[in-house]
């Protein structure tokens, strides 16, 4: 492997596809659910002013209204994770070279990819590979390297993260096979 071709990693076709339809799925649901709050939104104020006129107990009505109501949120709520883990999914690539790695995603802004874990690290600043619930994390250790070049702290990325990849065993071999300070703690 030369520095002039790295390795790209990214999600495959299945991967992708698998992301899509789960996006697509919770969108519908995700409608539907306010589609029906809207249509069943008359009748149950209808019912509540019934209630209300006959002097009956309003407090059902007031629950329902109120879990129809969080069924909603919870609906969008559901709706923007499944976007965002869509977006993550598509414009993540992994690139691997002779001097370190590289988490980039494309399809989201800058900032927001920096804070989920993009940058680089370089093989000899990686101390730590994990596995955590939705991410892979890669530590790096920019105080343990012997370079003289100069640090910028505040630029420094030292933690790397990508959600899944394509050839995820090849990546962590090349990872472990690379890092020559690589740690493992028990």
């Amino acid at each position: 492997m030369s520095t002039a071709t790295p390795l790209v990693f990214r999600p495959s076709l299945a991967q992708r596809s698998l992301v899509g339809l789960l996006f697509a799925g919770s969108w519908i649901v995700g409608i539907r659910v306010i589609v029906l709050l809207i249509q069943n939104f008359p009748r149950m104020y209808a019912n509540l002013k019934l209630a209300q006129a006959t002097g009956d107990s309003t407090a059902w009505l007031w629950v329902g209204f109120g879990a129809a109501i969080a069924a909603c949120l919870l609906s969008g709520l559901l709706l923007s994770l499944s976007l965002m883990t869509m977006l993550l999914v598509e414009g993540t690539h992994v690139l691997t070279d002779e001097m370190g790695i590289s988490v980039e995603y494309l399809a989201v802004p800058r900032r927001f990819a920096r804070w989920i874990g993009a940058g680089r690290l370089s093989w000899k600043e990686i101390h730590s590979l994990e596995k955590h619930r939705l991410f892979f994390v890669l530590r790096g250790d920019a105080a343990g390297e012997e370079d003289s070049s100069p640090k910028l702290p505040i630029a420094q990325v030292s933690t790397l993260r990508f959600l899944l990849v394509d050839e995820l065993e090849r990546l962590v071999l090349l990872i472990l096979e690379r890092s020559t300070n690589l740690r493992f703690e028990e």
